[in-house]
């Protein structure tokens, strides 16, 4: 996958998706699959924004159970099992626990009740899953077990535990760069740094996009038979005066926060906390809530600390306020723990639609249900589909149903999707324990831990990694005890990196995590500056920029 921004305005498309997050990443797939010549522009880097910071958990919709929201939990554990299916490198089984308290609604019998109808519900799980990807059966726990699993938490009134499996990604931004580089592979032109302007509307009908290089400063046409609107927070602002913009969603904002601390080394938690909220007009409301802490990569993410967002402009800028009300709420979980901002080692915060604001509890009530927007049928604008997600899980799912209106809008021969059944971009695995154990045995002078790190982010493609560490004679990158110099020149060579805030947040996983070190941004720009020729200004002005990303809420 390489960006090539000439390529945009050499024909004309079936397809303009505008946004790289995981929900124009997964319409790209979908698209090319059925035969459609597509077009992908993201204004930043692919997955640079909402996408890239979430808890990491693909969901089996366990949750809405207490809804008694079958339908989605249906959806949920079939997307689960696909993403299973498709990308066993990048999603695994998560054990997850949630405390029981007392006999009544929140004691071990109703929890048995939801365990089992989920079990039933999930019948279906296992379907052409690994072996080592298999979801089991949910059960209860006893208290000293649930306990000696949670040890943080306040032991009162626990009576046992609700223990199920759900899949965790190992890294979110690679699965959605493998949806990317499917579809790149497959015919799709995907360039990053490509911001859209305006629609460019003929006689009530969208025929494409006016676009602007961020790199290289110059403005283009991208011309398309239909343009999908898949801009998540920024969406409203592509509209401009071309469709009503009204009730398309309100904005909310999202924050995980990621501990050096392992809270709970073998389960994520669902944990209580006490939380205070200040309603205007009506005081502070204070109650409890599930927060939820997954163990990731030796470390702890946390979340999520959901705020309504009044600001004019679109921004996901960290305040350290934010960071220690936040932590109020953690400490309230996890009590005598004492967790400090100096604890922290990145903020994860992203967007996500909403519906209100709680008049009793000043609590953020989430958009429920994604969003597919006609707009012949809302406003009378033809060649326009807007599209508002509100989770990463079932991205795929809703990207084929977007396609099913595109496909009607395009009156061609109808394509099925296959979307559901071909793996992406290094998850052609029929056996991941063989291939950790053939990788193993083909990388003899790197540790298993840089091996294992490679097959999880690369899949079936790690030998691509290995090949080219040979021939550049490259080592670990400076700082890292898995990541290798070689996966920076494969990230600018094969995976379209423009920056180094891109290779150290979103093609490796330098500083996902945390900030990596100064040593290792300077070897990363060393190693960039000489693929893409920057100046010495400029490689010290990408090392700053990144240095923000880290600083920026301290």
């Amino acid at each position: 996958m390489k960006r090539n921004p000439n390529e945009l305005t050499d024909r004309e498309f079936d397809v303009i998706i505008v946004g790289g997050g995981i929900y124009g990443a997964t319409i790209a797939w979908d698209a090319v699959l059925r035969g459609f010549s597509v077009a992908l522009i993201e204004k930043d880097d692919f997955g640079g924004n909402t996408s890239s910071n979430s808890l990491k958990i693909v969901h089996g919709g366990l949750r809405y159970l207490q809804q008694l929201d079958i339908k989605r939990v249906r959806e949920s554990v079939r997307e689960r099992r696909i993403m299973l299916t498709i990308a066993p490198h990048l999603v695994q089984p998560l054990s997850c626990l949630m405390p029981t308290y007392g006999h009544f609604i929140k004691g071990p019998e109703v929890m048995f009740c939801g365990m089992l109808l989920n079990d039933i519900l999930s019948a279906d799980r296992n379907i052409g899953v690994d072996p080592l990807r298999k979801i089991p059966n949910c059960r209860i726990i006893s208290k000293d077990k649930c306990l000696e699993l949670l040890p943080l938490i306040d032991p009162g009134n626990v009576t046992g535990g609700a223990m199920w499996t759900d899949a965790q990604m190992y890294s979110s931004e690679r699965l959605l760069l493998a949806f990317i580089k499917s579809a790149s592979k497959n015919g799709a032109c995907a360039v990053n740094y490509m911001e859209a302007g305006e629609l460019i509307n003929k006689n009530g009908k969208v025929i494409g996009v006016k676009a602007h290089d961020r790199l290289s400063g110059t403005s283009i046409e991208i011309r398309g038979r239909i343009v999908i609107n898949a801009a998540g927070a920024w969406a409203p602002l592509l509209l401009g005066k071309t469709s009503d913009k009204n009730g398309i969603f309100n904005l909310s904002t999202a924050m995980n926060l990621v501990l050096s601390k392992n809270l709970f080394p073998e389960t994520a938690a669902g944990i209580y906390g006490r939380y205070e909220y200040e309603i205007p007009g009506n005081g502070v409301w204070s109650g409890r809530r599930v927060l939820f802490a997954t163990p990731w990569r030796g470390k702890t993410i946390i979340g999520t600390y959901h705020r309504p967002y009044t600001e004019k402009n679109v921004s996901l800028s960290v305040k350290r306020t934010e960071v220690e009300e936040f932590l109020k709420e953690v400490n309230s979980a996890v009590p005598g723990e004492n967790i400090t901002p100096e604890d922290v080692t990145f903020v994860q915060k992203g967007f996500l639609p909403m519906d209100r604001i709680s008049r009793k509890t000043g609590e953020v009530i989430l958009t429920k249900h994604y969003k597919i927007i006609d707009h012949k049928k809302q406003d009378g604008i033809e060649g326009l589909v807007s599209v508002i997600g509100v989770k990463y899980t079932t991205a795929r799912d809703v990207a084929e149903k977007v396609m099913n209106v595109a496909q009607k809008k395009l009156q061609g021969r109808k394509h099925p999707s296959h979307s559901e059944f071909i793996k992406i971009s290094g998850g052609d695995i029929s056996s991941f324990a063989e291939l950790i154990n053939e990788a193993v045995k083909n990388a003899p002078d790197l540790s298993e831990k840089t091996v294992r790190h490679l097959v999880h982010c690369y899949g079936t493609e790690y030998s691509k990694i290995l090949d080219l560490n040979s021939r550049i004679k490259g080592g670990l990158v400076t700082g890292s005890d898995e990541v290798l110099e070689a996966e920076v020149v494969y990230a600018v060579r094969e995976e379209a990196a423009q920056k180094l805030s891109d290779v150290v947040l979103r093609r490796t996983d330098l500083g996902s995590m945390g900030h990596p070190g100064k040593k290792a941004l300077e070897n990363c720009a060393d190693i960039m500056a000489k693929e893409l020729r920057w100046s010495d200004s400029r490689k010290q002005e990408e090392i700053d920029e990144t240095e923000k990303i880290y600083s920026r809420w301290m």
